[in-house]
């Protein structure tokens, strides 16, 4: 069996004479360091949000709840931002959506993706007494 390295190096040099420049092994070889052990993990980039409300979830809410804050608040579905749970990215939004109530983020927007009417009361009341 040939060494790992030399068929790096065989591989590498044969896409470079077919002109492909960047390539991904979609199996790893049998015999050779997991991907994991031979380099470190790369950091993915934050998401960019660029919409005047982000929305920190997996997902949209229903697109009735959605239609009825974006009235509300005088936006169009094209200025929401959906942002991935975890570290916001840079940036301050004009208004922030959390599903659970964050002491980061206190003048956030706090309700459930599914809430009960107790819950969509309170949004009510939180866009009121912050749109004023």
């Amino acid at each position: 069996m040939q060494d790992p390295a030399s068929i790096d190096e065989l591989r590498s040099a044969m896409l470079t004479r077919m002109g492909i420049a960047t390539w991904q092994l979609r199996r790893p070889l049998q015999g050779a360091p997991a991907a994991a052990e031979q380099a470190p993990a790369q950091v993915e980039a934050a998401p960019v949000a660029d919409g005047r409300l982000w929305l920190q979830a997996e997902s949209l809410p229903a697109p009735q709840l959605l239609a009825d804050i974006c009235a509300s608040l005088g936006l169009n579905a094209g200025e929401i931002s959906l942002v991935p749970p975890g570290p916001l990215p840079p940036g301050s939004p004009e208004w922030l959506w959390l599903c659970e109530p964050s002491n980061d983020h206190p003048a956030a927007l706090v309700c459930p993706l599914h809430p009960t009417p107790q819950q969509k009361r309170a949004l009510w009341q939180q866009i009121r007494s912050r749109h004023a």
